[in-house]
């Protein structure tokens, strides 16, 4: 193990960063993409530059170089970071789901532990909305760094997301494979709602992993849909299509079949991305069934009040004994 010091060896040359005219009017173009999209906070650095070249800011000069349009994702990121430096906007503006954090194990002491999993216990239960439905729904995203607008969405229906990033691993098809199997077996109807990006790659993973499931692993039943990005959406993008990527060997087959139009899957404004995932699933579920469970639940919830009672009492007592028990 080697302790590092930074010095004038170690540190590299950088270029000093200044509040020049261009650098201050894309920072008010930034700032007013910010503030709209506020409610949908933290963004990704990626939805920041999908929402900004939605609007017509991108094609003043600032966002030019000698008459050509700069690397307008490189350039919002730089911008953005001396923002944050410099508090103009705050650090919690933007998340990073590319870096994680693991959690730690252990509680300051054992009263904690007690007022963490008691409360725990008793305060997050809610019933499952989902069972009895006729269909077992699963959503798949295609961009992780979209999972925390979607994941809510699917929450109101208790359905999961999975996140299918790339062309799906064995472990990942076996997963599904036994999900849906039980499915299968309970009577239910196992259904994909699929988002991903409009371009080669994004629209041919789905069908790869089809084939899997129905030609090696012989998983028959299953209903697979492709719920967006899709060409009815192009209409409502205010964003410019993505280069197709022709190093990809799908992308002939693709230009031939749909023409050279690619979008992400991030184009979508979130607030339109949520009412396509919650309209989907809407679609898939029997909702007079959703009622009757939440009805249920709010049986169980008012039968449970004296639980808030007990559930002091128990805390107190739990606490002084564990007192006792350090005391002694």
């Amino acid at each position: 193990m080697e302790k590092l010091n930074l010095d004038s060896t170690t540190a590299s040359s950088r270029r000093e960063w200044a509040w020049t005219p261009r650098n201050k009017a894309r920072r008010d173009d930034i700032v007013s993409v910010l503030d709209e999209m506020k409610p949908h906070w933290p963004l990704t650095l990626r939805q920041l530059y999908y929402r900004l070249i939605s609007s017509a800011c991108v094609s003043s000069d600032h966002w030019k170089w000698s008459g050509h349009q700069v690397d307008v994702y490189n350039a919002v990121g730089r911008t953005m970071k001396w923002m944050r430096i410099e508090n103009i906007v705050p650090m919690c503006c933007i998340k990073d789901d590319h870096r994680t954090l693991t959690l730690k194990r252990g509680y300051d002491d054992m009263g904690s532990f007690i007022d963490n999993q008691l409360g725990f216990s008793f305060n997050m239960y809610s019933r499952c909305t989902a069972q009895e439905q006729p269909r077992y729904i699963e959503v798949w995203l295609e961009k992780g760094a979209l999972l925390g607008l979607v994941e809510p969405v699917a929450d109101e229906f208790c359905r999961r997301v999975l996140v299918a990033r790339g062309y799906n691993s064995i472990t990942f098809q076996a997963g599904f494979y036994q999900r849906a199997t039980r499915a299968l077996a309970a009577g239910q109807i196992p259904t994909v709602l699929y988002f991903g990006d409009w371009d080669p790659s994004g629209v041919n993973m789905l069908y790869a992993a089809m084939q899997t499931f129905e030609g090696k692993l012989f998983l028959d039943g299953v209903e697979y849909y492709r719920c967006g990005i899709n060409p009815e959406h192009f209409q409502y993008l205010h964003a410019s299509p993505v280069p197709i990527k022709y190093t990809d060997t799908r992308a002939r087959r693709f230009v031939q079949k749909h023409g050279d139009t690619a979008y992400e899957l991030d184009a979508f404004h979130p607030r339109v991305l949520k009412e396509l995932v919650r309209d989907s699933i809407r679609e898939m579920t029997d909702m007079e069934i959703v009622r009757q469970q939440e009805r249920i639940e709010k049986r169980e919830l008012k039968k449970a009040d004296w639980m808030d009672r007990y559930l002091e009492t128990t805390k107190d007592f739990l606490k002084k004994t564990s007192q006792c028990s350090v005391r002694g």
